[in-house]
């Protein structure tokens, strides 16, 4: 009998340690991933400012349209052709959409705003994504129950920043108080989300607990999502709070 117990409880911790590397493997290519958009997002910034590059070619309606158009059917093509793809293929999209999401981030790494502030929500950023990704690890909550509504909410807040673009009022970069509430809302979606993606990530890590090919690419698989959810994220609270 104590024999038994002793092999379940090893056999436990071995399970746990192996979610933990898997996890930190994920966070480890995020990080990489991001360190990518940011050195992007800084040169594409310096060629703005510096004129080699108009704004205009990045920053319009055409492009934004565009940009979500091959985000959302790039992250569809790879994940359908996810278990025929090499762990190189994997890890090119991520880093190709890792240095694709910092030309759309340059703004951010140009005199249009206080490096200050962008170094205080950057921070701020990180310390909310850090709690909702222990939240999801930690929480026995389902949240697949919530977060099509979340999804619903935030698709929806995409939406109307798209329309915006065209019709100025409707903007949910403008401020006020229409532009607060959408903001507020797509921050509880984003953040729903967040916590989603990770409680996710540990249903990949046991459901290819014999796979270590399959686990190696939803590692970067996974770590693109949470880069994307983490730049949503940074973005909100930039419209929220990035104005002096």
């Amino acid at each position: 009998m104590n024999q038994f117990d002793s092999t379940k409880v090893t056999g436990g911790a071995q399970t746990d340690l192996g979610l933990r590397t898997f996890l930190l493997g994920t966070y480890r290519y995020m990080a990489m991933a991001m360190a990518v958009t940011a050195v992007v997002a800084f040169f594409t910034g310096q060629a703005i400012t510096n004129g080699v590059i108009p704004v205009s070619l990045i920053y319009n309606p055409i492009t934004a349209i565009a940009s979500f158009l091959i985000i959302v059917f790039g992250f569809g093509a790879v994940g359908k052709k996810l278990p025929s793809m090499s762990q190189g293929g994997v890890l090119a999209f991520l880093f190709g959409f890792a240095a694709f999401m910092g030309v759309l981030m340059s703004a951010y790494a140009t005199a249009f705003f206080d490096p200050t502030i962008v170094a205080k929500i950057f921070f701020m950023t990180v310390a909310m994504f850090g709690a909702l990704s222990l939240f999801g690890y930690t929480t026995k909550f389902n949240l697949s129950a919530v977060v099509k509504y979340a999804f619903a909410a935030f698709m929806g807040y995409v939406l109307i920043g798209l329309v915006g673009m065209f019709v100025p009022a409707l903007s949910v970069f403008a401020g006020g108080t229409f532009g607060m509430i959408i903001n507020i809302v797509a921050l509880a979606a984003i953040a729903v989300i967040t916590a989603w993606e990770t409680q996710h990530l540990k249903r990949v890590y046991y459901a290819y607990a014999n796979d270590a090919s399959m686990q190696g690419k939803m590692q970067a698989f996974g770590a693109a999502s949470l880069l994307l959810a983490f730049i949503n994220m940074f973005q909100i609270l930039m419209n929220l709070f990035g104005r002096e």
